[in-house]
């Protein structure tokens, strides 16, 4: 059946429709969590879940109940365990577990609906269209299952009608609310809540009032079945703000005993654990999710590239942070021997940008050759690096990941050439990589809306002022161009705590010190610290920055934030004697 009559026919069912499903009398009784207003008490950490040997769990992924039709007893366990991983962006076991649920039951119409779904990749704007069609083109007698199935199928098919990225979302969105209203159920609510995450951009006015409600969907199945993945889950990608973070530490403290299988689960709580400054516990999430994935990618005999790189980045980062260098160091050395023995293009990228972030994070500079040498090695997905189609709405080409690389290697040759005070260096590196955009361009146009592909050509052009402004020294120049790209990235990290090396309000901040204005610097940090708690850089900055314009009881306040901070660092970490001191000393 094509996928135009399936929409058809599925949508007429969808309007035709008859009242929800009575509700299951089985279901697990309320949690004793808080209420979603008062959610910013710490709730107690559920107990962890033993492991195998290997720190891998292959078992626990969380409970739930979702009732569909058709299925034998082994395909309806396969099932469940599918939407179970998939609830955790576990992609790669969700679609294991669905096709082994066809595998058992080829008859099993929903199975397919899931094999559809685990190819949607809603967060991350990362669909395989091709696949997520296929899977529902060969769904057997559509027309015979229930109004209930039939509405879920619906929204699977809405997900893959051919358009934009943000337009499939917005499909979607639309197709889950009539689906919740007709047929609430846990599942429709989080389904809900996740499409809901998905409809938005940074910056978007609604984005405050869109996350509330989408947390507050995934708080009530929190209570009603506190070992939901889901419902943890999507608590904290809603409230992963600064001003929401407190509301989702309940679901943080738990989710990591919920799915402890899944690597996703337990990098997921240190999106809020940075955003209250606990680092020490966002430290001991990624650790977890990295050695996770590393066993289930020697487990399964799966390539290196599917371990969880993410969690590694942040280890790289959160040690750093908390003055642990020798800890980030071991964290990079990982990362760099893994892109030696061969990583694709994408994940190469992302190494080069956090050699970026570490060299600005120590100043070490001129150790941009041997830092980026690893990239000499040879690509695990040849030199192209291209996914082919499939991986955008309407078929376009998939992303051409070895230009992205190139342009992040030589992004980060570019700093390295501002931050060394080399102007034709710089300026060379940067019409490598003006040559490597103008390849990209067609493809963004291709697979962007307008206003990002224009803003990213603004911001392009900023970058450059900055950069060129850097390598001459004139710090003027350097404010006038950071003032805007630090207002584009205060959008940028709405969802995402960490951060790298320097922002740009930091170096704002540096800028200003430098030119006499150390007052002026401390609003530019205090801004920073209100939006990253407890932020190394710019604690010591502000301490620094606050003593030259003579405020020694800020600065001081400033420098006991700070050792907090470094209560485990490293001796001789850069500027823990400077603050132990001035704590000392006497007000």
């Amino acid at each position: 059946m094509s996928i135009r009559r399936l929409v058809m026919w599925l949508s007429l069912a969808l309007a035709a429709c008859g009242k929800p499903k009575a509700e299951n009398t089985d279901k697990p009784a309320p949690a004793a969590a808080q209420p979603p207003g008062s959610a910013a008490r710490p709730a107690p950490a559920a107990p962890a879940v033993p492991a195998s040997s290997d720190g891998y769990d292959a078992g626990a992924l969380g409970a739930l109940r979702f009732e569909v039709s058709g299925g034998t007893p082994e395909a309806k366990r396969e099932f469940t365990r599918g939407l179970l991983a998939l609830h955790s962006f576990w992609y790669d076991e969700a679609t294991r577990r669905f096709q082994a649920a066809i595998d058992a039951d080829s008859t099993f119409a929903m199975a397919y609906w899931g094999l559809a779904m685990s190819h949607a990749k809603l967060l991350w704007a990362d669909d395989n269209v091709a696949a997520g069609q296929d899977a529902l083109r060969r769904m057997p007698a559509p027309e015979t299952l229930p109004p209930h199935d039939q509405a879920w199928v619906v929204a699977a098919v809405a997900l893959y009608r051919a358009g934009d990225v943000r337009t499939s979302r917005k499909q979607f969105l639309d197709v889950m609310e009539q689906l919740n209203d007709k047929f609430p159920e846990d599942e429709s609510a989080l389904f809900l809540a996740l499409a809901l995450l998905s409809s938005f951009q940074p910056g978007d006015p609604r984005e405050v009032e869109i996350r509330k409600r989408a947390g507050g969907l995934a708080a009530a199945v929190f209570r009603r079945n506190p070992k939901h993945p889901g419902a943890a889950h999507y608590m904290i990608h809603a409230y992963d703000t600064p001003e929401l973070a407190p509301l989702a530490l309940p679901a943080a403290q738990q989710y990591a005993a919920i799915a402890p299988a899944a690597f996703h689960a337990l990098h997921m709580p240190a999106h809020i654990f940075v955003r209250l400054g606990m680092w020490k516990e966002a430290v001991a999430s990624c650790q977890a999710a990295w050695d996770a994935s590393v066993a289930w990618v020697r487990r399964d005999k799966l390539s290196p590239d599917h371990q969880d790189f993410h969690s590694l980045s942040w280890l790289i980062e959160l040690n750093f942070e908390r003055g642990r260098r020798k800890d980030a160091e071991r964290a990079f050395a990982v990362y760099a021997d893994a892109v030696r023995g061969g990583l694709p293009h994408d994940k190469r990228a992302a190494y080069a940008n956090q050699v970026a972030s570490f060299l600005a994070r120590t100043g070490e500079w001129a150790r941009i050759d041997e830092l980026l040498a690893p990239l000499q090695a040879a690509a695990s997905d040849g030199a192209s690096g291209d996914h082919g189609g499939g991986c955008g709405h309407g078929g376009p080409p998939g992303p051409p990941n070895a230009l992205f690389e190139r342009r992040a290697v030589l992004g980060t040759r570019a700093q390295a050439a501002a931050a060394r005070r080399d102007p034709a260096t710089l300026a060379r590196i940067l019409d490598e990589r003006d040559a490597v955009d103008a390849e990209l361009h067609p493809f963004l146009v291709a697979t962007q809306p307008k206003d990002f592909v224009d803003s990213a050509d603004k911001i392009r052009g900023l970058v450059r002022r900055a950069l060129v402004a850097r390598a001459a020294g004139d710090d003027r120049a350097l404010v006038a161009a950071l003032k805007p790209l630090a207002t584009d990235q205060d959008t940028e990290f709405t969802g995402e705590g960490t951060a790298g090396g320097i922002l740009h309000h930091e170096a704002i901040a540096e800028a200003l010190v430098r030119l006499g204005q150390p007052k002026q610097a401390v609003a530019e940090y205090r801004f920073v610290l209100a939006n990253h708690a407890g932020r190394a850089r710019s604690l010591l900055g502000a301490a620094r920055a606050a003593a030259k314009a003579g405020d020694a009881a800020a600065s001081r306040e400033l420098y006991q934030k700070l050792v907090a901070v470094w209560s485990e660092a490293d001796e001789g970490t850069e500027g823990l004697s400077e603050a132990r001191q001035a704590v000392a000393s006497r007000p």
